[in-house]
């Protein structure tokens, strides 16, 4: 870490810069001595991230912030203090601590907090930072998490681990057995120093995959905010052989939209079809996510469009987790037909449809935006279906 980022005209000039085209700064040469126009460049770009990501670091003076990459692999503070919901006890350590924001978070819920970071820069960044932001119960610890467990005599009430869906030639992966570390290789260790674990993978890890790869899954959470999909957390528990319960969240500006269910409860979940009726339902990307795509429609008692297109409708409204519409008509998918609506822009999905949203864009003539909404769909008798709609919420997610 360059302590002259600390410096008060450092400071003064990236708050200045925030919103300035950073190509600019990249090309005139620094004004600094002492720090780069590359790292000046940094510093601005994930401090702006941060304004909605990491709320708590963008208002506090003095942070010191990672690389884009650092920043975007990170926890948002929304999804870190949901974690720390999870749990309870006196400590827990964190083996992938990153520069802190899990930890941040797991501070206002036990008493001691261990971060292992084998990133040098990464781990002074974070104490940095926690000196900045108060928090006095973190211990950071510069060395590979799986080492420091192994030679740890001390028990914790909970471990966590965020492996890095990074291998060593920097290219993305996606299972648990190629991220770093592959803790498919460590559970006897771990279930000895803790009887809890929490395992956080990417959203592109398939459930029915990860839950092949570990072991004593106790619960499963899927993570969406603003209905992205951003994590998935397993829930281990030392002897857990039980079924176990997924949970999912989609977190918006002012609600929380949560859903349950298990696996098997899926499984025998028989679906029932119709035609469009009055409403239309399209399941958060958490839920999908999950692949409740039968237990959600007996849950809510909705009939589903047909078993791969995944809406729902209904003659009567509620209050559903995703987003809701009221169906205007029902069209064949032909621009002769479409014409009468006399419609030049949409808001376009594809749901269970041979064509992409760009292919009927082309065809129909449309832009996007608009208050018209039009789900291109397969119905109950095969034959292909436009949903012209009028989204009944303006705050649902897009």
């Amino acid at each position: 870490m360059n302590p002259a980022i600390l410096s008060k005209e450092v400071q003064e000039f990236i708050n200045e810069n925030l919103y300035t085209d950073i190509h600019r700064i990249l090309l005139n040469k620094s004004p600094f001595t002492k720090i780069s126009a590359k790292e000046l460049v940094e510093q601005i770009e994930s401090k702006l991230k941060s304004r909605e990501k990491l709320p708590s670091w963008f208002g506090t003076h003095g942070i010191v912030y990672p690389n884009k990459l650092n920043l975007s692999q990170s926890s948002s503070e929304t999804t870190a203090m949901y974690k720390a919901s999870l749990i309870n006890g006196n400590s827990i350590v964190d083996l992938t601590g990153g520069f802190g924001v899990d930890c941040f978070a797991f501070s206002s819920k036990v008493k001691s907090v261990v971060l292992v970071e084998q990133n040098e820069k990464l781990s002074q960044i974070a104490e940095h930072n926690f000196e900045k932001l108060g928090i006095s119960n973190v211990e950071t610890i510069t060395r590979e998490g799986i080492d420091f467990l192994k030679n740890s005599t001390a028990p914790f009430d909970w471990i966590y681990v965020d492996p890095s869906r990074r291998n060593r030639e920097n290219k993305k992966v996606y299972y648990l057995t190629d991220c770093e570390p592959d803790i498919t290789l460590h559970f006897d260790l771990l279930f000895s120093k803790a009887r809890n674990i929490l395992v956080k993978t990417g959203p592109l890890l398939d459930i029915s995959a990860g839950l092949a790869q570990m072991r004593n899954v106790k619960e499963i959470h899927i993570l969406a905010v603003t209905n992205d999909v951003k994590e998935v957390l397993w829930m281990l528990q030392k002897g857990y052989t039980n079924e176990p319960l997924v949970k999912t969240l989609n977190f918006k500006k002012n609600e929380t939209q949560e859903f349950q269910f298990t696996l098997s409860a899926e499984q025998t979940a028989n679906a029932t079809y119709s035609s469009p009726k009055h409403y239309l339902y399209e399941p958060n990307t958490a839920i999908l996510k999950s692949g409740a795509f039968q237990y959600v429609g007996n849950f809510y008692k909705l009939d589903k469009l047909h078993p791969n297109s995944h809406l729902y409708t209904s003659n009567e409204l509620i209050s559903f987790p995703g987003r809701t519409f009221q169906i205007v008509d029902v069209l064949e998918y032909s621009k002769k037909v479409f014409k009468k609506l006399k419609l030049t822009q949409a808001n376009i999905t594809t749901r269970n449809f041979p064509e992409s949203v760009l292919a009927v864009k082309n065809k129909l003539g449309l832009k996007d935006g608009g208050a018209a909404y039009l789900f291109c769909t397969t119905d109950i008798n095969q034959k292909l279906r436009i949903l012209y709609c009028s989204k009944l919420f303006v705050d649902q997610d897009l």
